[in-house]
């Protein structure tokens, strides 16, 4: 029977294409970019990626450093015993011979890193460079599987923001604006167009931007503009670029634009957030 598994290497150049089991996938130091059929997924040291058994998938990393992953990979077996598990009652649990065996389906999406998910996988990475002894692995699997399904658990009652009546209705309708967050997540810096959104979501524009509003809280533009921001204000405090260079890196064609946006969600101009962690 094969078993959970850890990939946690490093590489500059790395692709690979096929499908797996139920998966979540950390990067650190720069990107690693994923196509799931349509979609567009962009993984760094902001998010992670949770990607269901059989999902076909391409990974790419490109960079001029060094790339580290930490993806941890759960079996079928070990997902149904985990499942089962939570859906049994205890006299259930306690007769080893009765068996459920479920699978599940989460929803395919980046999480930025927060929680305990997030909290796992560090310790999980930073445990995994020292070597973990066997028990230490098995408890790992069960704690970060457990926190993956509560972390879902969490998705669901997000699409209860939608107006929908029907349950399916509202999980398809949160999925597909997902697509359109993950596009523009990876997609932040071009020009987009409302149209172009929408038909990645099969939406009209309208009824994109208003469920876009009740999962975000923000309509797409202004998504956008404080997913810029933040790449801006990472790039000021890390790298050496100019503020011309930042303005068109992430986006913006106009030097201005770029220092007024900036402003006003900062609240202070590019030159001095640098300056003032000088």
């Amino acid at each position: 029977m094969i078993s959970n598994f850890i990939i946690h290497q490093q590489a500059q150049k790395y692709q690979w294409s096929g499908d797996c089991f139920l998966s979540v996938k950390s990067f650190y130091g720069d990107k690693a970019d994923y196509q799931v059929k349509q979609r567009e997924y962009q993984v760094d040291q902001t998010n992670f990626l949770v990607l269901n058994e059989c999902t076909k998938y391409r990974l790419n990393i490109d960079s001029a450093k060094e790339t580290e992953s930490f993806c941890v990979f759960f079996s079928p077996e070990f997902v149904s015993d985990v499942v089962s598990g939570l859906n049994a009652t205890d006299e259930q649990l306690l007769d080893l011979n009765v068996k459920q065996h479920q699978g599940i389906k989460l929803f395919e999406r980046n999480y930025h890193h927060s929680g305990k998910v997030s909290e796992l996988l560090k310790i999980g990475r930073k445990k995994s460079n020292l070597g973990m002894d066997e028990l230490e692995k098995d408890e790992f699997y069960y704690q970060l599987l457990n926190a993956i399904l509560l972390q879902n658990n969490t998705t669901l009652l997000d699409t209860h923001r939608l107006t929908s009546k029907k349950k399916a209705t509202r999980e398809e309708l949160y999925q597909r604006v997902l697509f359109v967050k993950d596009f523009i997540d990876c997609n932040y810096h071009k020009n987009l167009r409302l149209q172009e959104l929408a038909n990645i979501a099969l939406l009209s524009e309208n009824h994109l931007l208003r469920n876009f509003n009740q999962i975000f809280g923000v309509t797409p533009f202004q998504y956008i503009s404080n997913k810029r921001i933040q790449e801006a204000k990472r790039q000021l405090l890390e790298t050496d670029k100019t503020i011309k260079e930042i303005t068109f890196d992430i986006g913006y064609s106009s030097l201005g634009n770029f220092s007024n946006y900036f402003k006003n969600i900062v609240g202070q101009s590019p030159s001095e957030l640098r300056k003032g962690d000088m």
